[in-house]
């Protein structure tokens, strides 16, 4: 039972999230680890004293066990090793793949993607249907759970939403703002809370991002605009889990989602999600644990003058309902028993299905069939 792991595994990015929970659950199960890190993210995890040790000891080995290995990483960046089993994880948020995605992702003996929206996208674009294996991310419902002590956010009584992403225009950010704005004033007992990173750029006070609320404030003549706090700072590991437990709702009106793991952790504290009914993360939310935000149609993606312009060349993405966002986010403050069981039903559905044990058993099985 060896295994050699590619990819980030000390930043916070999802890819690096699901590689330390592979990393771990798989160490805890006996197998022999050796981890190449790739990390392409400014923002650090934050990891415990102990965990990043024995990620550190995991990567300072030279030795390279036999065995499969295991590249976590975009698309374009895999690399097969001749005379190894070689699997590339992976994600898209479009509803295609750009024809160079699609020759690495052949050249791999197989393709672990979280979900089934990309199973369909992968084959119909392209990659050999027997490569394909559906590994979703899992997320540790000890970790994240209700009865961890929210985070201080000094504002009490109000409805919290919460929202955690990159600040991309795929977020959705520029959505979800306008129609809180729309939606609420400052008379309105309601807080916006958003966890934010600038990935284009290092912007660890977040002044792009006050910027752009300030403008949309100006652009929409609002005189009077509802509470928003922006927390642009790195959070520890630890810290994590409390910024969930301190909101009474969870929104993103993303454009698109490879799987959408903030969301996930969200349910696993036990609160509902409002997110747009398209991609990945359709295979863990539905009407009975979140609200879907409508999708007006699926829109050629811009380009922006960023190197993910050649990922999503000739792809497109979803177009959510800003009155569809607007409507959900209302209904929520004003309803407040509905948000209550909705995200009872949602802790009760990942554990059930979606915790990190589940994603680990899948893994075993793949795994399995490659011994001997």
């Amino acid at each position: 039972m060896k295994l050699t792991l590619m990819g980030p595994v000390f930043d916070a990015s999802g890819y690096a999230e699901a590689a330390r929970s592979i990393i771990f659950g798989l160490a805890d199960r006996g197998y022999t680890l050796r981890v190449i890190p790739r990390d392409w993210s400014q923002l650090d995890a934050g990891l415990p004293f102990l965990q990043k040790q024995k990620l550190i000891e995991l990567c300072d080995s030279e030795i390279l066990p036999e065995g499969p290995i295991l590249q976590i990483c975009i698309a374009q960046d895999f690399h097969p090793i001749s005379g190894r089993i070689n699997i590339g994880m992976t994600m898209s948020e479009c509803d295609r793949l750009p024809p160079h995605w699609v020759e690495k992702c052949n050249q791999m003996d197989q393709i672990w993607v979280p979900s089934t929206f990309n199973q369909q996208t992968f084959f119909s674009s392209g990659v050999y249907k027997e490569k394909i294996k559906v590994v979703p991310l899992g997320v540790n419902v000890n970790r994240f759970h209700p009865a961890v002590p929210p985070m201080t956010l000094q504002e009490r009584g109000r409805f919290v939403f919460l929202s955690n992403f990159e600040w991309i225009p795929r977020k959705g950010y520029d959505l979800l703002l306008s129609a809180y704005l729309e939606e609420f004033s400052g008379s309105d007992p309601v807080l916006l809370v958003i966890k934010a990173y600038d990935g284009s750029e290092f912007d660890p006070s977040g002044t792009k991002m006050h910027r752009t609320w300030n403008e949309m404030i100006t652009n929409l003549g609002i005189k009077n605009p509802p509470a928003l706090k922006l927390l642009t700072r790195g959070m520890s590991y630890d810290e994590i889990p409390s910024f969930y437990s301190a909101g009474h709702c969870y929104i993103i009106p993303t454009r698109g989602e490879g799987w959408n793991l903030p969301a996930l952790e969200a349910m696993s504290t036990g609160i509902p999600i409002i997110t747009t009914d398209w991609s990945a993360h359709l295979d863990f939310i539905n009407d009975e644990n979140g609200y879907l935000i409508g999708v007006e149609r699926l829109e050629p993606i811009p380009k922006y003058g960023i190197p993910n312009d050649a990922v999503y060349d000739g792809a497109r993405w979803a177009v959510p309902s800003l009155a569809d966002t607007r409507k959900w986010m209302r209904f929520a403050v004003e309803h407040s028993e509905d948000i209550k069981e909705k995200g009872t039903r949602a802790r009760e559905h990942v554990i059930r299905f979606w915790s990190t044990g589940k994603m680990l058993e899948r893994i075993l099985t793949l795994l399995g069939t490659m011994e001997g």
